[in-house]
This record gives C-alpha cells, structure tokens and sequence, in this order.
C-alpha cells in the first residue's frame, strides 16, 4: 500500500549531471571524461575488500533509495549472475540472517524482445500495416 513517485526516491544516476542534457554524441563524446572517478570509487571499494552493486533500499518508513554501493564480498549482492534478480528482506524476524530471494530477471534477449513487441504494437496502433 505505499505510494511513491519517482520525485519521492533519492537516486544517484550512473550518468553524470553534466551529461544528461547532451545530444548522444556529445555524450559519448564526454564520457570517458568520467572515467578516473568511478575508477577511483571501484579501487577505494577493492582496497577495503568490497564491491560496488547499484542498489535499490525501501525502508519501513517508506525512505527509498537508489544508489552505488560498496558492499562486503560476502554480501547476498556481491555474487549475483548478470542477469539475476536479487532482494533481501531485513526484519524483525530476519535481521541476523536476512531473506534473500533470488532468480534469472529478463536477460538481454528477453529484454530486447520486448521492447521490439512494444515497438510493433506502437507501430500498429499509428497505423503501419501489419
């Protein structure tokens, strides 16, 4: 029963600020301008024995997040496949031992099926013959 708008969650992008109005040339462009600071964030993570996952929190409160992290090679997160889907629910019950519930999220080709249907369907509905 919680609502949340996209206004309401605090999100760090992958994109940097200054990049996010660019044309895509422009963006390609710059991006390697951006290298040595996320090289830095990984090596600071390496060095302390962690990882960095992009991570998505809901607190009880209804506090959401979405963020890079450094996280604990141990961590639930730390060793999922590429494509996997993972969430971990810390509670009351669950809070030496949190649950984890993980399983194979869509995948490139799932994915790009996807949005190729979705395209079609657009295609259809503006009047392409089909």
């Amino acid at each position: 029963g919680l609502r949340l708008e996209l206004d309401d969650i605090e999100i760090e992008s992958l994109v940097p600020q200054e990049l996010q109005a660019k044309t895509i040339d422009e963006f390609l462009d710059s991006l390697t301008d951006y290298d040595d600071a996320m090289l830095k964030r990984y090596q600071a993570a390496s060095n302390a024995g962690q990882v960095l996952r992009y991570v998505g929190s809901l607190d009880k409160d209804g506090n959401a997040t979405v963020r890079l992290e450094s996280l604990a090679e141990d961590h639930s997160f730390a060793h999922i496949n590429l494509t996997d889907n993972i969430v971990r629910f810390v509670s009351g019950r669950y809070s030496d031992n949190p649950l984890v519930v993980q399983g194979p999220g869509a995948g490139p080709a799932v994915t790009a099926a996807g949005v190729f249907a979705d395209l079609l369907r657009l295609a259809r509905y503006l009047g392409a013959p089909g």
